[in-house]
């Protein structure tokens, strides 16, 4: 029986030099995507060993600063001053901040910017918004923020005093409805007949049978005319002005001296008049 016959395939030049052209590019760009990917392995190893503020940092060539004060001025200078052509960062933009916020418990706000391209921190403090100077728990003076912070110095205009308050309270007690009330009565303080001299809040030992903590903690004026009057609830200002008023005028009336009314029961639609020596 006759061997089969052995058949080789034979590849035309052109044909071979197709696929050595074909297979050597499929080689390359597999061979660049290695070198790519390892490049890009490294990068990542060499940036992440930075914080994320060190890698957005820039370098610190000039500032602006604007202030309630210019001593708080000058101490932002002052703490810019040995970071200048340096690198400043977004960390120690947000340190800055937290820093002044710290040493200036009166400033409300404080914002640093950046501007990446040309060098330049921008600083901007505010300083918190006041309604009034008290005298707290018979000592020293403070200045009581809209709020309802107690702050021992205040950065902008001095607020237009109409009359003196003297506030007794802890450093947990809430008093942003005071602040919101003082604004408010500092608004219609032309309606009254008498004006407010003095404010005291909360007025001690006044308190009605049986009511609750907050029912207690009212506040008293002293008018012009020695009157005394117990507010009760920050409620219905202009409408409680105007009925003080008509009471005061009727029971100039009938009783001699000093008065005191009562509107602690004023949303009863109860308002109660004496002669301040009967108490």
């Amino acid at each position: 029986m006759a061997a089969a016959k052995k058949y080789r395939i034979k590849v035309r030049v052109k044909v071979r030099q197709r696929i050595l052209k074909h297979t050597g590019r499929a080689l390359s760009v597999v061979s660049a995507a290695v070198i790519l990917g390892y490049s890009g392995f490294l990068g990542f190893r060499a940036l992440s060993s930075l914080s994320p503020g060190r890698f957005f940092s820039f370098t610190f060539k000039s500032l602006s600063v604007k202030s309630p004060s210019e001593a708080i001025s000058a101490e932002i200078s002052r703490r810019m001053a040995r970071k200048l052509g340096t690198g400043f960062s977004s960390a120690d933009a947000a340190g800055l901040a937290a820093g002044l916020r710290e040493s200036y418990p009166a400033l409300s706000r404080v914002k640093v910017k950046r501007s990446l391209f040309g060098g330049r921190v921008s600083v901007e403090a505010e300083s918190e918004a006041v309604v009034a100077r008290v005298l707290l728990n018979g000592g020293g003076a403070f200045y009581l923020a809209e709020n309802g912070r107690l702050l021992p110095e205040h950065y902008g205009p001095e607020p237009a005093e109409l009359f003196d308050i003297d506030v007794r309270a802890g450093s947990g007690d809430a008093l942003a409805p005071l602040a919101s009330f003082l604004s408010e009565l500092r608004a219609h303080a032309a309606d009254f007949s008498s004006r407010p001299v003095r404010l005291e809040y909360p007025a001690s030992g006044e308190a009605p049978s049986g009511a609750s903590k907050g029912a207690a903690r009212t506040c008293r004026l002293v008018l012009e005319n020695d009157a005394s009057v117990l507010w009760g609830d920050f409620d219905f200002t202009r409408a409680k002005i105007s009925r003080l008023n008509e009471a005061l005028a009727d029971a100039a009336r009938r009783l001699r001296g000093p008065l005191k009314v009562d509107l602690r029961y004023f949303r009863d639609g109860k308002v109660f008049v004496s002669k301040l020596t009967d108490i």
